[in-house]
């Protein structure tokens, strides 16, 4: 349990785990945060059944951990895991598109943030962030190798968020089921080690997406951007990635 202050409406909140008690202020908050959000920002926050948050919160597939004022539930994260990069890909967790994961290896154990949602009168109160600075301390989730999450093209507050906390763009792909542009962020337990100068620099999220697509798929790329410079992407090389590849090269047997 921790408390977080609330810059706008200035009072303190408590951010703590959730558990089976919770179901209901669960389904409701994510029902509301999703209604309230205009037709095309909707997908924003998917709709889920309710067996996937009693999944969750009995500990089974995951945790949930919320934010509270009093007794009232005002935020809330999902963070599905450990399991094991592999079975993310197979369980479609991560996300339902063939992507290429250079940056982790297929046994490594992940967690996946997923389902993030507050209720509409208390948004500017930095609970996304407080949410994911909870969660990246959390003992469940410190054992993890790589942290993912994935979010639409369109949702560039929450790149923000992430985007503080160094996480960095390694995928990106239109969803299957509502074609809609998303990407895949990812962040190691021990950091990337970029290669300092970009590859491909002055990127527009938008215009450039099936370029990024392609980027991300064949090379590897891992792209970044400046608190609150959310217009403009570069892609940068992870250099251990870099220094893997002769090594690959003469187990392959390509010279």
């Amino acid at each position: 349990m921790k408390s977080v202050p609330l810059p706008k409406v200035g009072c303190v909140a408590v951010i703590d785990d959730l558990d089976e008690a919770d179901i209901f202020d669960v389904i409701n908050l994510h029902e509301q945060a999703r209604a309230a959000l205009p037709e095309n920002r909707k997908r924003h926050i998917l709709p889920q059944q309710a067996s996937y948050f009693k999944d969750l919160l009995a500990g089974t597939t995951g945790r949930m951990v919320g934010i509270r004022v009093e007794r009232k539930l005002i935020a809330q994260l999902v963070l599905i895991g450990p399991l094991s990069l592999r079975e993310a890909i197979a369980g479609n967790i991560i996300t339902h598109n063939d992507l290429s994961f250079h940056h982790a290896s297929l046994n490594d154990s992940v967690i996946v943030f997923k389902s993030m949602a507050s209720l509409p009168d208390w948004r500017g109160n930095d609970l996304a962030q407080s949410l994911v600075d909870y969660a990246e301390n959390h003992p469940f989730v410190r054992v993890a190798d790589h942290l993912f999450t994935q979010i639409s093209v369109s949702n560039r507050r929450s790149w923000n968020v992430f985007a503080v906390k160094k996480f960095g763009i390694v995928g990106a792909a239109y969803d299957p089921d509502d074609g809609l542009p998303r990407f895949v962020f990812q962040k190691s337990a021990f950091g990337f080690d970029l290669d300092p100068a970009p590859i491909v620099d002055d990127v527009d999220p938008t215009d450039d997406f099936d370029a990024i697509v392609s980027l991300t798929q064949r090379e590897g790329l891992i792209g970044f951007y400046e608190e609150g410079q959310t217009q403009k992407l570069s892609f940068l090389h992870n250099r251990e990635e870099l220094n893997l590849m002769p090594v690959l090269a003469r187990v392959s047997g390509r010279q």
